[in-house]
């Protein structure tokens, strides 16, 4: 008779039990992180790695280099020249998978389990779960509708470093925050470098959603306004194209890049995908930039007017997005959004709660909406249909005149 191993008391003291579950869609589904489906240059794509093939294909026999693709790193050096001013050789570039590789690797290497770090009030779940994972202690600095509040955070540095907890980064997504939709004006950016430069606490910029703009003009990168190696800049093609592609990058000094390499879980960037990408995108970056705002600029447009719809004059805020993939809603107090999730997920709206974001708790009122999957016709629809739900709770009640 076959007896079944055990593996009691061998698990690390760190892992928890995580089932594989697969994902559910509501009707009205913005609970999800995709982009707009009909934005994905599939034929592009393709006749991008056809392009790759030809040039290079026999050097898939080997790994690539370690630091990934050469051609795509040659382009990556000169979209953020263009793009956000930010200097970098192709050496420099080092490709990943996805930018929460990137962050992965950069988290790793600048801190120890018990150490403190900053994020916003509000932060992307799944680095959340990588600083939390790490054995960080997580604290959350104000924001408001600009982002970082600079002078909160200067008092929360100086705060932690009396209590003996000084912050080994600062991670932040200044350009359209997942989750909030907030973009940081460059002047706030140039006083949150001073903060820092005089707390010695380097920053993580996670650019991820800079090509998401569909309003106005993207704001002044962190690394391009500091020449002193205090920033590490992250950003993504898997949100500009693809997610499945899953293919990100990131720029920081040499002494980080040498230490966070160690700690990467693949062995290079994927390069079926760098192929595709850069034979893409050396031809068509603009033109897909294009056709991407247009579409999330009308499905955003089609949510926050019917937010103004249906939510106006019951005290509700929500966030005006630039671009990026969300808008933030913030009930008032009382209003139990993270408790009514599975409610209206059964009433055909699926969303995420703000206190799944939350660092430090807070957000029970507040729900984040992706406004790039779903057609603007269903993005005023849905919004509809969550202003019924909770006014049949109770929680619509007109807000008095201020």
């Amino acid at each position: 008779m076959t007896t079944t191993f055990s593996y009691e008391g061998k698990f690390s003291a760190r892992s928890t039990e995580t089932p594989v579950s697969h994902p559910l869609h509501a009707t009205y589904d913005f609970a999800v992180a995709y982009p707009p489906p009909e934005a994905v240059p599939f034929d592009g794509l393709v006749e991008g790695l056809k392009k790759g093939l030809e040039r290079e294909g026999h050097d898939l026999v080997y790994y690539t280099e370690r630091n990934g693709n050469e051609a795509l790193r040659e382009f990556t050096a000169q979209k953020l020249a263009n793009d956000r001013g930010i200097t970098a050789t192709p050496e420099e570039v080092f490709m990943t998978a996805g930018s929460g590789e990137a962050n992965f690797v950069l988290i790793k290497a600048l801190s120890n389990p018990g150490d403190t770090v900053i994020t916003e009030q509000y932060v992307y779940g799944g680095t959340h779960n990588q600083l939390k994972n790490h054995g960080l202690k997580v604290v959350g600095t104000p924001i408001d509708d600009q982002g970082i509040i600079p002078e909160a955070l200067d008092e929360l540095m100086t705060d932690l470093t009396a209590q003996g907890k000084k912050p080994k980064f600062l991670y932040t997504i200044p350009e359209h925050q997942n989750p909030t939709g907030s973009t940081m004006p460059t002047s706030r950016r140039k006083l949150v470098i001073e903060i820092c430069h005089r707390h010695e606490v380097p920053i993580i910029e996670d650019d991820c959603y800079v090509d998401l703009r569909f309003d106005g003009e993207a704001q002044e990168a962190y690394a391009s306004l500091d020449n002193t190696g205090m920033v590490m800049h992250v950003a993504s093609y898997s949100k500009l194209l693809v997610p499945g592609l899953r293919l990100g990058y990131f720029v920081a000094p040499e002494e980080v890049t040498n230490r966070a390499i160690g700690f990467r879980s693949s062995g290079t960037a994927n390069h079926f995908a760098s192929l595709a990408v850069e034979g893409y995108l050396t031809e068509h970056l603009q033109d897909h930039k294009d056709n991407l705002s247009e579409s999330l600029g009308a499905k955003a447009n089609a949510m926050v007017a019917s937010l103004g719809e249906n939510f106006g004059g019951t005290g509700a805020k929500w966030a005006i997005p630039q671009g990026g993939c969300y808008t933030w809603l913030t009930m008032p107090e009382g209003v139990p959004m993270s408790d009514l999730v599975d409610e209206a997920f059964d009433a055909g709206v699926g969303y995420l709660p703000g206190v799944a974001f939350a660092p430090n708790g807070d957000g029970q009122n507040c729900a984040r909406l992706c406004f790039a999957y779903e057609t603007p016709e269903k993005n005023r629809d849905g919004i509809a249909r969550l202003a019924e739900f909770l006014d049949g709770k109770g929680y619509m009640k007109s807000a008095p005149a201020d």
